[in-house]
């Protein structure tokens, strides 16, 4: 995970987003092994509310780190970046511009039809069990550099209690071999944070971007962000879930 830009003191104007709840056409429940334990994850695209000095769109988003969280129906600060923008650690640019070409050729034409893709549409994502191949795909680029599922801090579940999904791990493994060596900056990274102190990290989601009139990437003026470092990637690493429902 990487370094979250947050509010030094105060809170000025700024866009804010909304989790509203799973895509359940492109999401479901998975058994995965996280760290050596079996956990459940909803999986898959995530509905957001976006506002900003123009208005308040809806646009489709996936979680991007597997140990932070964001809960549904809680407004939080957030800032916009493209893929590029992130440089700390020197290596996030590239991971997130791989992630943003799985979102624009595997979810973006499934959600926006007419799109353009250079994948068939035979591997668009267009069910429950591609959704959350593709968001279990983005957890281990993420996390794992995109070594598969058989090691590192995501694997798949092979006990006899809760298995991964077969069908969801096809596909998650689908998406890596698809993404392999592929870059894009066609998409929007949303850094969240809570709005009260201590202004805590929240999940950083990314979704293909789109037209919409709605807010996009700016620069942070550099008086006004800090840096969180250590203590907020400690603080975003004790959460579970990547999108708690109340």
């Amino acid at each position: 995970m990487f370094a979250v830009a947050v509010l030094a003191s105060g809170i000025a104007a700024a866009d804010t987003i909304v989790a509203t709840g799973v895509d359940n056409a492109l999401a479901e429940t998975i058994y995965i092994d996280e760290n050596g334990t079996d956990t459940s994850e909803t999986a898959g695209v995530i509905d957001i509310q976006l506002t900003g000095s123009s208005g308040t769109v809806d646009r489709y988003t996936m979680c991007v780190d597997l140990f932070t969280n964001i809960n549904e129906g809680t407004t939080y600060n957030t800032t916009i970046y493209f893929p590029s923008q992130i440089t700390s650690p020197a290596s996030e640019a590239a991971i997130l511009e791989r992630i943003a070409w799985l979102e624009d050729n595997a979810l973006l034409p499934t959600l926006y039809p007419g799109d353009p893709s250079t994948l068939p549409s035979t591997d668009w994502a267009s069910t429950p069990a591609m959704g959350a191949g593709l968001q279990l795909a983005i957890w281990d680029i993420e996390v794992d550099g995109g070594d598969g599922f058989s090691a590192g801090q995501v694997q798949a579940w092979t006990g006899k209690t809760n298995p991964t999904n077969a069908t969801v791990l096809q596909w998650a493994t689908t998406y890596e071999t698809l993404s392999s060596g592929q870059s894009s900056n066609v998409a929007f990274v949303y850094e969240n944070v809570a709005r009260t102190y201590p202004y805590a990290a929240a999940q950083t989601l990314e979704g293909p971007s789109y037209n919409d009139g709605g807010p996009h990437p700016t620069t942070p003026e550099s008086s006004t962000f800090v840096l969180a470092g250590v203590a907020l990637l400690a603080l975003g690493r004790m959460a579970r879930r990547k999108l708690v429902s109340h």
